[in-house]
């Protein structure tokens, strides 16, 4: 992240840059990131550019024989969010699959995928290309279609099949979903042969057999059922919110 101070004056400083913001505050003596892996110091009181990939560790540095402090407060979320948006990003993953962590198979290859995603992540010192959403949420029920990182996908439809939406909000379904997935994993070569006419056929008819059943074979239950049981419990929770805000003695209700 590239820090810009125009000005190294006694006063705090606000500094926004694309990827991060920091709030810089100065003091007797100036704390580097523990992660600088660049620096350029032309004048104590002019121009101070720095690079910056992590948090402060308490190490020292000396600006022209000026010493300050500076501690860095970052907001990575917010910050990531808006860099996101303006470019277009849904977010800073390549792709959002939207699974259900109670099918024992389905569960056992995203967990595969993920453990692979973040072992290159860490080896290219990059963010992990994948981002996992959970149909049935920590506790179930949490899912948020409206969500734009989960394309609209509803409840329904992610159990009938498994979906996955891109960066930039394309939305896709059945085989494709794996073949990408696997690509972005290094293991493209995988599902490469799925991409001919014959192949690609007949991968579809087995995926869409096998998900016809999925849940009758991995949940013990039909996918009505399942789909019947959300619906009920998303509409009860409904109600306890709608109770929780309205007072019953003086019939209002909280905004």
């Amino acid at each position: 992240y590239i820090i810009l101070v125009q000005r190294w004056t006694p006063e705090s400083m606000r500094i926004t840059n694309a990827m991060s913001m920091y709030t810089l505050f100065t003091g007797p003596r100036l704390y580097k990131s523990s992660h600088i892996a660049s620096k350029t110091f032309l004048n104590e009181k002019m121009l101070l550019t720095t690079l910056v990939r992590g948090g402060m560790n308490g190490s020292r540095y000396d600006v022209g024989g000026v010493k300050n402090r500076v501690f860095l407060s970052r907001f990575s979320s917010s910050a990531e969010n808006m860099d996101n948006k303006r470019n277009g990003r849904l977010f800073k993953e390549e792709m959002n699959v939207i699974y259900d962590s109670k099918c024992g198979v389905c569960k056992m290859e995203i967990d595969f995928l993920r453990r692979r995603d973040e072992k290159l992540a860490s080896l290219n010192n990059a963010h992990p290309r994948l981002k996992f959403t959970d149909l049935e949420g920590e506790g179930g029920g949490d899912y948020n279609p409206m969500d734009k990182s989960n394309g609209g996908i509803t409840y329904a439809q992610g159990m009938a099949s498994i979906h996955a939406v891109t960066f930039d909000g394309k939305i896709l379904n059945g085989v494709p979903v794996f073949r990408a997935l696997y690509q972005e994993v290094g293991l493209g070569w995988l599902f490469a042969v799925t991409k001919y006419p014959i192949l690609k056929q007949l991968s579809n008819l087995g995926y869409d057999l096998f998900a016809k059943y999925r849940t009758n074979i991995t949940r013990g239950q039909k996918l009505e059922s399942l789909i019947k049981m959300y619906e009920e419990k998303k509409k009860i929770e409904s109600k306890q919110k709608r109770s929780e805000r309205c007072d019953t003695a003086t019939m209002t209700c909280r905004t």
